[in-house]
Parts: structure tokens; sequence; C-alpha cells
């Protein structure tokens, strides 16, 4: 099984509830809050690709932008190790050591300066 990512947003005429397509660079443009619900459904999916397109500046990565928010989803005896990579200013890459067993996580991203400052 491969690793699969389900986006979730609302906002600004977007409505995006359960799908397997990312925001389109248009619909990410317009959204404060982007989520998406990722399954490693094996022990060997090491990374997962979160595509927001919110279209951040070149030095959101810099300022650890977009704001990372996570949460576990499955029932297990232990939480994998999950690590964040801020790899480009459209994509967060989301990890899990191969050695760590299939997992379920819910990773929110938010806008820089959204109505929250």
């Amino acid at each position: 099984m491969a690793v699969s990512v389900t986006f979730y947003a609302r906002g600004s005429g977007v409505t995006i509830n359960g799908s397997a397509t990312n925001p389109t660079t248009t619909q990410g443009s317009a959204l404060q809050k982007i989520s998406a619900k990722i399954v490693f459904g094996v022990t060997a999916d090491v990374q997962a690709l979160f595509t927001h397109n919110m279209g951040l500046d070149a030095s959101a990565p810099g300022y650890q932008e977009p704001e990372i928010f996570f949460e576990p989803q499955s029932v297990t005896t232990y939480w994998p190790l999950i690590t964040f990579d801020r790899a480009s200013t459209n994509v967060l890459n989301v990890n899990k050591p191969a050695t760590d067993g299939p997992t379920t996580v819910l990773v929110t991203i938010r806008r820089p300066g959204g109505p929250w400052v």
C-alpha cells in the first residue's frame, strides 16, 4: 500500500472535503488553513507530500512557515517519529522512519499572517 493523502479545506469560496486531489494554485492561494489525513499504510512508507499550493514567498521556509499542527489518528501502542520538511513554498514533506509501523496522522497547516495574528 502506498501512502495516501486526503485533503480538507474550506473558506474563501473553496470547499475540499475528503479529496485525494490537493488544492489548485488558485484555491491554495485563497485558503488560510488546509488539513490532510495521511495514512502511512505499511512500515516501508517513509514520506508523504502535502501539496498545499498556498504560494508562500521564497523566504517562508526560512521563517518556519507555514505553521504546522500534528495530531495522531491511529490507535497503536506507540507513536512513530513524524518529522516535517518545508521543502518548498507549496509543498510540506511529512516523514516517518522506515523502522516505524503503519500509522495515520492529521496534519493541519496555517498561512502566516492569518486572522489569528
